[in-house]
C-alpha cells in the first residue's frame, strides 16, 4: 500500500505540461513588467510635455513634430502677406 501511494506521488505524468505553463506565466509577467517600465521611462504621456525633461521623451518629440505650436514647441508658423 505504501509503495502504491509513493509511486503515485512520484509519477512524472503531467510534469512537463505544468513546467511549460509556469514558464509561460513567468515570461508573460516579465514581458509585461518590462513593457510598462519602457513605456513610463521612454515614451511618456503626450499631454504632460511641459518640463524640459519631459520634452526629451520619445512620445513628446513625436507629438511635437505632429502638432507644432508656438511657445515651447519646436516649430512656429508665420503667415505670408501678398
Amino acid at each position: 500500500m505504501k509503495n502504491l501511494i509513493s509511486a503515485r506521488l512520484l509519477s512524472d505524468k503531467g510534469q512537463t505540461a505544468v513546467e511549460y505553463i509556469l514558464m509561460l506565466l513567468m515570461m508573460t509577467s516579465i514581458i509585461t513588467s518590462l513593457t510598462v517600465y519602457m513605456k513610463n521611462k521612454y515614451l511618456g504621456d503626450p499631454e504632460k510635455c511641459q518640463t524640459a525633461a519631459q520634452r526629451q521623451l520619445l512620445l513628446c518629440k513625436i507629438d511635437n513634430f505632429i502638432n507644432p505650436q508656438a511657445g515651447n514647441k519646436r516649430f512656429q508658423y508665420f503667415p505670408f502677406k501678398k
